[in-house]
């Protein structure tokens, strides 16, 4: 089910001007600006309370109450502990049956709910030769952040992992060509948003990967990407989360063509000078044929 951000966000371009402000306004502070009155909503956004209540029903509540009811619903679920979550998960079902279920439902949702402008942005942006790439997590979802820069960096170059102790000097160095990937899970880490806001105030652009119910980051993001966390245990999955980062290898990789084919020819060379194994156990050597038999 998709939450009123989700909701908002896939309506957005099509939204006539007035409506647009009771949108901006309600992304720009979520989901707080929409717990108060109607009357508060519109005079934040600028416009009448019909406005704010004709927005309502395009995305599909039928009135103002039962916009804040989910709210509340969404205010619950994203703060959620794992231990909160065990009554859910019963030893009496099959694990491997469950996660097959969970995690295939878990992709398809992620995908369908996917807004592909946002999408599409995000590409865009890590395929720009122009732009210096960075990716920085939380505790748990740092390891999304790795492997995406781990990829990209057989694809083009200037791209780099952010550690939380790289962030600080990272700021200090900040461009307006930089791009920032930031993963932000449910139960979202304070430092990880506070160093998105800092390094988007300074001019870097930000691709935010998170969950449904959103990190507080997604209102400074000039690209959001959500994704399920539903797991087969009481942990959240970060399955659906991976599955983005490969989707948008997908993406760079046709933005590129044929560009990164001699750059990855070098990184094979590079790691294979190293003494590093290759596809065949050993460091390549001469061969007398295309069998790749060495003499």
């Amino acid at each position: 089910m998709q939450t009123v951000s989700q909701l908002i966000r896939v309506h957005l371009p099509a939204l006539p001007r007035a409506e647009m402000l009771v949108a901006r306004a309600l992304l720009a502070n979520y989901p707080a600006a929409a717990l108060d009155t109607v009357a508060s909503l519109a005079t934040d956004a600028g416009v009448s309370a019909p406005t704010v209540l004709r927005l309502m029903e395009r995305i599909g509540f039928d009135g103002y109450a039962a916009l804040q009811g989910a709210l509340r619903h969404e205010l619950y679920e994203r703060t959620l502990a794992p231990i909160e979550q065990l009554s859910d998960y019963g030893a009496d079902e099959d694990p491997l049956m469950r996660s097959q279920a969970i995690f295939s439902r878990g992709i398809v949702e992620t995908f369908e709910t996917m807004n592909p402008v946002d999408f599409h942005l995000a590409v865009a942006m890590l395929s720009s030769a122009k732009n210096r790439i960075y990716a920085t997590g939380g505790r748990f979802s740092s390891i999304l952040a790795k492997n995406l820069i781990l990829a990209l960096e057989v694809l083009r170059p200037h791209t780099n992992y952010l550690t939380v102790e790289d962030r600080t000097t990272m700021l200090a160095d900040i461009a307006l060509n930089d791009v920032i990937v930031i993963v932000d899970l449910r139960r979202y880490q304070s430092n990880t948003i506070e160093f998105g806001r800092e390094a988007k105030a300074r001019g870097a652009k930000i691709v935010l990967l998170t969950d449904r119910w959103m990190s507080p980051l997604a209102a400074q993001s000039d690209a959001v990407l959500t994704c399920s966390i539903d797991a087969p245990h009481p942990l959240d999955s970060m399955v659906p989360a991976m599955a983005v980062t490969e989707a948008l290898l997908a993406g760079v990789v046709d933005s590129l063509g044929d560009t990164p084919v001699e750059r990855m020819r070098r990184y094979d060379a590079a790691w294979d000078s190293l003494g590093f194994s290759n596809r065949f156990g050993s460091r390549f050597e001469a061969t007398d044929d295309a069998s790749g038999v060495a003499p």
